[in-house]
């Protein structure tokens, strides 16, 4: 008798079943990878657009409290202009020894006389922020006299400008500071990529002249209120925009005892996104209620850019008289 051989292997049957078993944990080891992989790219912009807006805070920051600083003397209607000093971009900038406005916004509009922006490009309905200061001493060494660089000569009842590197002789107990000069603006350009906007500043260098120079790319709007106090009790009254009557000298409702204690700051941040599907369908409410909303889609905020919103408000150090 013929006894018949033993089955080996795998049936058909069995062999679809393992591969739709295979199948089945091939397609979810993709699917994990692929969210994975989406929420890295998800995590990674966000710290991107973090690291960005901390940074550009950190440093117009850092700047907003030196303003009114100006080595011994705070008060900058005691420091004298001579004739002869005077500071250039393209043409005249007399506008950057207004001495008196430590902090000054132009609002929704690049209005620095004398000067161009990066490309000549600015962003529209984007804040002009300004800020005036001595330079600190860098580890408790006075600056030399330095001829073309413009320089404050101060005491406690009074200072001098002036860039010809003669020491004005206010007596032995005077002290000399570089003077600082920004003015920060947003760009439809950057230096890395002309599709992408950038927090740009001028900032008065050697000479006289004014440098322009990119903060950091991907910010795409910047808006500024000051903080007021009306009534110099050392609290702020009201936030206002750059052109408010309660800041314009000669305006109605200009209030001449008032001064600027505190700067309001918002920014806005995008960078592209790697991810081809993602679609930005927000709309984001700035300082500037004549500005209104920012909506994502239009022509200078394109729907494809991630986005993050942040603010913040600096009180400055130094108070005049």
């Amino acid at each position: 008798m013929i006894q018949p051989r033993a089955q080996r292997g795998m049936t058909l049957i069995e062999l679809t079943v393992a591969m739709a078993i295979g199948v089945f944990l091939i397609g979810g080891a993709l699917y994990v990878y692929s969210q994975s992989r989406n929420s890295y790219r998800s995590s990674d912009s966000l710290a991107r657009l973090q690291e960005s807006a901390r940074f550009a805070l950190d440093t117009i920051e850092t700047d907003v409290r030196l303003a009114r600083y100006w080595g011994l003397n705070a008060e900058p209607a005691r420091i004298d202009i001579p004739a002869g000093i005077a500071v250039t971009c393209t043409g005249d900038a007399s506008w950057a020894l207004d001495l008196a406005a430590a902090v000054e916004t132009f609002d929704d509009d690049f209005n620095l006389l004398g000067c161009d922006s990066f490309e000549d490009n600015p962003r529209a309905g984007s804040d002009v922020l300004i800020v005036r200061h001595a330079e600190p001493w860098q580890a408790g060494v006075e600056p030399g006299l330095n001829a073309g660089r413009l320089q404050v000569q101060s005491t406690l009842a009074q200072g001098q400008l002036f860039d010809n590197g003669v020491d004005p002789g206010l007596g032995a107990n005077s002290s000399i500071n570089n003077v600082t000069i920004n003015a920060y603006y947003v760009s439809n350009e950057s230096s890395f990529d002309e599709n992408l906007p950038s927090l740009r500043r001028l900032s008065l260098g050697p000479g006289g002249d004014f440098n322009d120079e990119e903060v950091i790319p991907g910010i795409e709007n910047l808006q500024v209120q000051l903080g007021v106090d009306t009534d110099r009790d050392g609290d702020v009254d009201r936030y206002v925009d750059g052109d408010h009557p309660l800041v314009t000298f000669g305006a109605p409702g200009f209030a001449p005892q008032g001064q600027v204690i505190a700067v309001r700051l918002w920014m806005l941040v995008g960078i592209p996104s790697d991810d081809q599907a993602w679609i930005d369908e927000q709309s984001y409410a700035t300082l500037d209620a004549d500005l209104g909303d920012l909506v994502a889609g239009s022509a200078d905020y394109p729907a494809t850019f991630r986005r993050l919103q942040i603010s913040k408000t600096i009180f400055l150090n130094n108070e005049g008289a």
